[in-house]
């Protein structure tokens, strides 16, 4: 799989409306607006079942959630994971994430390709900000007596 390919400044393509083509399938993509990053991945969820996956990580200023899909052209999604809380445990090849503040022992273990991917992987899944909600947020408005 080739490195990562980064697309510097804005797109002109609406959010969720990147045309998927079969270039785009077979290289790992990372875009600066809306922050996003997308690739093959192995997915081992409960009951160790392994699944090879296209895993695509969106991260808007209020969310942060991952789609995944199954290795095929066209098809649903397998599902979404809402990973704005999320612990993330590194491993030799991989991550494991699981849902910050439950006690549930449920997880998902996703393997990369290679070391390189793994770094970028970890990076996408991390959230960056510090837990505020201030950048949702809209300005206060003075109002003006008459």
């Amino acid at each position: 799989m080739p490195a990562a390919q980064i697309a510097p400044g804005c797109s002109s393509t609406p959010f969720f409306q990147k045309p998927y083509t079969a270039e785009s399938q077979d290289s790992m993509t990372i875009l600066r607006s809306p922050e996003s990053m997308s690739g093959a991945m192995t997915l081992i969820g409960p009951g160790n079942h392994m699944q090879s996956v296209q895993v695509k990580v969106y991260r808007t200023s209020c969310e942060h959630f991952a789609v995944i899909y199954p290795q095929k052209k066209v098809c649903r999604p397998l599902g979404v994971m809402n990973i704005k809380n999320i612990i993330l445990e590194r491993l030799e090849n991989g991550f494991k994430i699981r849902q910050k503040g439950f006690d549930s022992p449920l997880c998902f273990t996703f393997i990369s390709e290679t070391p390189k991917e793994l770094n970028l992987w970890v990076d996408a899944f991390t959230c960056c900000s510090t837990g505020t909600l201030s950048s949702c947020t809209l300005p206060i408005l003075e109002e003006d007596e008459e």
